[in-house]
């Protein structure tokens, strides 16, 4: 969806904050999967977190998109977790099975 926002910064302690608003659907969850995977691979920060706090919908493919992530930076040996999943995001994390491999890691 062309209103998806999302953003990154660096925080002191060398971790990269991810920040999700809108919808993350086909159209959007190969921009995220992308700034994912580049972060982990080419960025390398200590550890990567995906705030998700004013997502309002997300489906498989922005599923996808954080398991994409999560795999990257597990490659890479870096930390990577999924936070503020609440109502429906959460329903969908929990649906899927990665709810706690996707926010405790």
């Amino acid at each position: 969806m062309a209103g998806t926002l999302i953003n990154t910064r660096r925080a002191p302690d060398g971790s990269l904050l991810v920040e999700v608003r809108g919808e993350v659907d086909l159209q959007a969850s190969g921009r995220l999967r992308g700034i994912l995977v580049d972060a982990a691979t080419h960025q390398m920060p200590t550890r990567i977190m995906v705030d998700l706090l004013h997502v309002t919908f997300i489906d498989s493919t922005g599923v996808g998109a954080l398991a994409a992530g999560r795999n990257a930076a597990q490659r890479m040996r870096l930390g990577f977790a999924v936070r503020n999943a609440t109502g429906m995001v959460a329903a969908q994390l929990r649906q899927t099975g990665l709810y706690d491999a996707l926010t405790h890691g």
